[in-house]
């Protein structure tokens, strides 16, 4: 009785408190955070439910704001300050929900960290894999940026796809004879159908 008394004051000592802010100090325990998240939101049983665990958990460890800049960077400078912030708003609520929505069958075991190359002195890439049953592992690369001493994801490359570029070529598609309403729209739409 006292050694398991013993395990269970190790253990939660051992626990993040509540409400404490994800672990992202290091490149290796940004993405760590963002696996433990994605294992930890597995378990609920709505989208909704998903949605509300991981939107601290994306908005921590990716720089939505940086990553939402950066894919429409030729149309960004003519935006409005309220154009910006509606875009960024649409695209980070988008980009949760997509987490929301595919990882729901993850466990411990799914993913696996295999390495970090640093890329320059602000820029580090560390590699990683989903592990899967029924078909080779999926590799992925995550690049990632120091800000305001915090590392934050800013592109994820799955099996030699870079997210970012799809992203790019997706949103000049729409903005090459729309306008910044349309794409929004569309990822209003991408969000809705998601849930």
């Amino acid at each position: 009785m006292r050694c398991a008394s013993a395990l269970i004051a190790v253990a939660l000592l051992a626990a993040p408190a509540a409400g404490q802010a994800p672990a992202t100090d290091t490149p290796e325990a940004t993405v760590r955070t963002l696996h433990q998240g994605l294992v930890e939101a597995a378990d609920g049983e709505t989208i909704d439910e998903r949605y509300r665990r991981l939107q601290p958990v994306i908005t921590a460890t990716h720089d939505l704001p940086y990553i939402a800049e950066f894919a429409i960077r030729r149309q960004w400078p003519s935006l409005t300050a309220d154009d910006r912030q509606r875009f960024v708003t649409a695209f980070e609520k988008q980009s949760v929900m997509t987490y929301a929505s595919r990882f729901t069958g993850v466990s411990e075991d799914t993913f696996e960290m295999a390495g970090t190359a640093k890329s320059n002195a602000a820029r580090t890439q560390i590699s990683a894999a989903i592990k899967r049953a029924d078909a080779a592992d999926l590799p992925l690369e995550y690049l990632l940026h120091e800000r305001d001493g915090s590392w934050k994801i800013i592109n994820i490359v799955a099996d030699g796809v870079s997210d970012l570029a799809l992203k790019r070529a997706e949103y000049q598609r729409i903005l090459t004879d729309g306008t910044i309403d349309d794409l929004i729209r569309h990822l209003d739409q991408q969000t809705a159908r998601l849930q």
